[in-house]
């Protein structure tokens, strides 16, 4: 679909998603072929923001690129974001804090949209995408022992389901299904590209219609 449309996007996200603060309604996703003893470790909560940018162009989405000396995830393309701390007040603040700390966002400059279904990942967190609009003139300072680079990637290409491709690999002796959306030579994957994915199907997909 050629969609590029903003306030469209806005419009459904006010209407499907849940709010910025409150109960959690939506069901969970992630990869369910995972049993309790196939994941690793207790699950641990953890949040992202899937931060929007009012470009001239169009509307972006604001990923990074993980270092590889991370523990999970290493080298992957993620959202801002990383574990719930006790200090923080919900997931909404978890997901603010982390990605002021790694790209320097200002939570006081970001516009709440609302929150999508949690992804429960394999390596055993519970990641709640938390949807905000950053500034017109934000631009990232990647803190560089969390993030190698930051970079945009267009909403329209993300919310398109041509460019999401369905994938297939064996990990720990089972085979795992997973989305890949590689573009302008990232390579976006994995749980980064589940939590798109579920994005899109809330507002986009044939239940949503």
């Amino acid at each position: 679909m050629g969609w590029t449309d903003l306030d469209d996007f806005l419009r459904r996200a006010e209407a499907r998603l849940d709010a910025p603060r409150g109960e959690s309604r939506l069901p969970e996703g992630g990869d369910m072929s995972f049993q309790p003893e196939d994941r690793l470790g207790e699950i641990r909560p953890a949040a992202v923001l899937i931060g929007i940018l009012p470009r001239p162009s169009g509307p972006n989405v604001l990923l990074t690129k993980r270092p590889a000396t991370m523990p999970t995830h290493a080298g992957q393309v993620a959202f801002p974001g990383g574990k719930v701390e006790p200090d923080d007040a919900d997931d909404v603040a978890a997901a603010l804090r982390e990605a002021h700390e790694e790209v320097g966002i200002d939570p006081k400059r970001t516009q709440l949209v609302g929150r999508g279904s949690a992804y429960l990942t394999g390596t055993a967190f519970r990641i709640m995408p938390v949807i905000g609009i950053l500034p017109p003139d934000f631009q990232p300072v990647p803190d560089p022992t969390e993030v190698d680079e930051a970079f945009e990637t267009p909403l329209g290409f993300l919310m398109d389901p041509t460019n999401h491709m369905a994938k297939a690999t064996v990990w720990r002796g089972k085979e795992r299904h997973y989305y890949e959306m590689p573009h302008n030579g990232y390579r976006i994957w994995g749980v980064t590209a589940g939590i798109i994915r579920m994005l899109y199907e809330r507002l986009y997909g044939a239940e949503a219609t």
